[in-house]
C-alpha cells in the first residue's frame, strides 16, 4: 500500500476540526482558530470540487458537524459555550441559530447519523453532554452528567438510536442509553486524559478511544471492563481516532506527534500498523475519512494546512 497527498489547502490559522459532508461528494467543512484557539477569531471554510467559501466568527470555534437531515446547514461548537447553526451560502457571515446552555467551551458537536432522529449532542469543558432535539424547533432535550472533568468528545451510535459513547479528561469512557436511562462507565479506560472516540461502522459492539498515554484502545461494549486490544506506536498524545467507513478492519489516528497512522485489525484481539506518515511537526487535530470514495481521507494540522490524502496499490 502506497500513500500520497493529492491536494493541500492553506488556511489562515491552525486547523481545529474538519468533517466530510454526508451529502455532497468531496465537500469538506474546516474550522481554523487564530492564536491556536486561546483567544481571537475563527474561520469556517467550505471546500469542494470547484468552490471554496469561508466566513469569520469573533470567538474560537472548536468543532463542526454537518446536519444529517439538511445539506444546507452545519453546526459548530464555540469557546463561549454556545452552539451555532449556519446556512451554507456565499453571503452568510453570521449564524442564524445560537443555543446557549453550556457554561464553558463546547469541545464537540455531533449530529445523529440516524436520519430518523433529528438530534444533536454537544460536549463541554463544564463536564456535561447536552442533547438537542430539532424535530420541530431547537430545544434542549436532556443533560447527561457523570463525567468529572472536560468531556472532549462523544458520538452517537451510527445505528442504535439513543446510544452515546463519551470520553473525558477524567480518564473514563462512558456509555449512555437515553432510551433506558442507563449509564455504564469504564472508570479508568486509559491512565491519562482521553481525547477521542469513534464507533465501528460495521460491528455494533466495537469502539475505539485515543488518549494522552499515546495509545489507542479497542473496546467491546458487551464487556467494557477491559480493552480488547491496545495499539502502540504514537510518540505523543492521540488527538483523533476514526474507523474507516468503507472497511470493517481499518482505522486511522493522528496526534500531537504530527503523524498519521493507519491500523488494521488482523483479528478481534490483535492489530498491525500498516502505514505511518509523518505529516508535519505540529499537532494534528483534524481527521476524517471521505464518505463517498474509498481509501481517501483529510488531515488538518496546526501548521495551517489541510491535506487530502489517498492510499493506493502499486
Amino acid at each position: 500500500m502506497s500513500f500520497r497527498i493529492t491536494t493541500q489547502t492553506r488556511l489562515t490559522d491552525a486547523c481545529y476540526s474538519l468533517r466530510y459532508s454526508p451529502h455532497l461528494i468531496n465537500q469538506l467543512a474546516i474550522i481554523s482558530c487564530e492564536n491556536f484557539g486561546i483567544r481571537g477569531r475563527s474561520t469556517i471554510h467550505l471546500i469542494g470540487n470547484q468552490s471554496q467559501i469561508s466566513f469569520n466568527w469573533s470567538d474560537a470555534l472548536f468543532d463542526v458537524s454537518f446536519v444529517e437531515t439538511d445539506p444546507s446547514l452545519i453546526v459548530t461548537g464555540s469557546g463561549d459555550g454556545s452552539i451555532l447553526i449556519w446556512k451554507l451560502n456565499h453571503t452568510n457571515s453570521s449564524p442564524f441559530v445560537s443555543l446557549r446552555e453550556h457554561n464553558r467551551e463546547v469541545w464537540c458537536v455531533h449530529w445523529s447519523e440516524s436520519r430518523s432522529n433529528d438530534a444533536l449532542l454537544s460536549t463541554s469543558a463544564d463536564g456535561t453532554i447536552k442533547l438537542w432535539n430539532f424535530n420541530s424547533s431547537p430545544n434542549l432535550q436532556a443533560t447527561l452528567t457523570g463525567h468529572e472533568s472536560i468531556v472532549y468528545e462523544a458520538r452517537w451510535h451510527p445505528r442504535q438510536s439513543g446510544l452515546i459513547a463519551s470520553v473525558s479528561a477524567d480518564c473514563s469512557l462512558r456509555l449512555f442509553d437515553i432510551k433506558q436511562s442507563s449509564n455504564i462507565i469504564s472508570p479508568r479506560a486509559h491512565p491519562a486524559e482521553i481525547l477521542s472516540i469513534d464507533w465501528s461502522k460495521y460491528d455494533d459492539h466495537l469502539l475505539i478511544t485515543g488518549a494522552c498515554d499515546n495509545r489507542i484502545r479497542l473496546w467491546d461494549i458487551r464487556m467494557i471492563t477491559s480493552a480488547v486490544t491496545v495499539f502502540e506506536g504514537h510518540e505523543a498524545a492521540i488527538r483523533r481516532v476514526r474507523f474507516d467507513p468503507h472497511r470493517r478492519d481499518r482505522l486511522a489516528s493522528t496526534g500531537y506527534d504530527g503523524q498519521l497512522k493507519i491500523w488494521q485489525l488482523t483479528s478481534p484481539n490483535s492489530n498491525i500498523n500498516i502505514h505511518t506518515e509523518r505529516i508535519c511537526k505540529e499537532f494534528i487535530y483534524g481527521l476524517d475519512w471521505n464518505l463517498f470514495e474509498r481509501d481517501k481521507l483529510a488531515v488538518g494540522a496546526w501548521d495551517k494546512i489541510v491535506r487530502l490524502c489517498e492510499f493506493f496499490s502499486m
